[in-house]
């Protein structure tokens, strides 16, 4: 039986302290993703999109940002991917005028406050997730004793990344990679990294083909 493939996420946001804490709740959420991107303007997302908007499953999306605002982004999208799904992430959901602006043109809203149960509340409600699903990544980590960010670069890992290119998508150096990398060998008594991407595969933290 084929496992869900993870829900691909491109965070548009202009604070890095914002990215940090939505790609922080998205961890502790459970929720089975991978964010995929972070970008921080309009400029940016629109030529992230026009690379890899099939690559997409949902947006993330700030309102307010240096060279426009969401709407822009929106629109682009949906024109390149009608499947993506798109909640706004701000601090102004609660202004008429951003929600006037927005009405019917987004799939949900959420505040940049908002907790992993109200992020997985909500991804569960967008793509009809399976609670169990969800549980049974609570319970693999729980099992191994792996931590939410070693559970993202397994993730990462799986997906084709190299050591490198997942210390340039999560801002980390490549030798905090290494040494989470060894410390999930050892917790799960693994030798090399194919042996991780089966482990991946076989716990169904990413989906087979």
């Amino acid at each position: 039986m084929n496992q869900p493939q993870p829900i691909r996420i491109l965070l548009v946001e202009d604070h890095p302290i914002y990215r940090v804490g939505t790609r922080l709740s998205l961890n502790y959420s459970g929720v089975n993703s991978v964010v995929v991107a972070e970008v921080e303007d309009v400029k940016s997302a629109k030529s992230y999109l026009d690379q890899h908007a099939d690559e997409v499953d949902l947006i993330l999306l700030d309102y307010f940002l240096p060279d426009g605002n969401g709407v822009d982004v929106i629109h682009h999208a949906r024109a390149l991917n009608p499947k993506a799904k798109i909640v706004l992430l701000s601090g102004e959901i609660k202004n008429k005028t951003v929600v006037s602006h927005t009405q019917g043109l987004v799939d949900g809203y959420l505040g940049k406050d908002a907790d992993p149960e109200t992020l997985k509340a909500e991804l569960t409600a967008l793509f009809g997730i399976d609670g169990d699903d969800e549980e049974k990544q609570y319970r693999i980590s729980a099992k191994a004793d792996l931590s939410a960010r070693e559970i993202e670069i397994i993730q990462l890992c799986a997906n084709g990344m190299s050591a490198q290119q997942i210390a340039d998508h999560l801002g980390l150096s490549r030798r905090t990679v290494e040494v989470h990398k060894s410390h999930i060998f050892e917790k799960l008594d693994l030798k090399t990294t194919a042996d991780l991407v089966k482990y991946a595969y076989d716990a169904g933290l990413v989906a087979k083909n």
